[in-house]
């Protein structure tokens, strides 16, 4: 069974979740995606944590996206 454990990506403003977009390639090419479990909800030292560009432009302060590590877990 594969595990594969990836984070969320910010990419010029964009928010990437990657663990979503590795299931979806995974189910293409015919794993069963059997789990995305959140292993760690908070990432530190990154230099995007406390830019404008995850915590919004202050125009609207809830739209701060959320850094985070999932597992993904195959089944072949």
């Amino acid at each position: 069974m594969p595990l594969s454990v990836v984070g969320n990506s910010i990419i010029q403003g964009i928010e990437f979740r990657v663990d979503e977009l590795l299931a979806e390639v995974a189910e293409r090419r015919g794993f069963e995606v059997e789990e995305i479990r959140m292993v760690r909800t908070k990432r530190v030292g990154n230099s995007i944590i406390d830019s404008t560009v995850r915590n919004g432009n202050g125009l609207n302060p809830k739209a701060k996206t959320q850094l985070y590590d999932a597992a993904l877990v195959l089944r072949s």
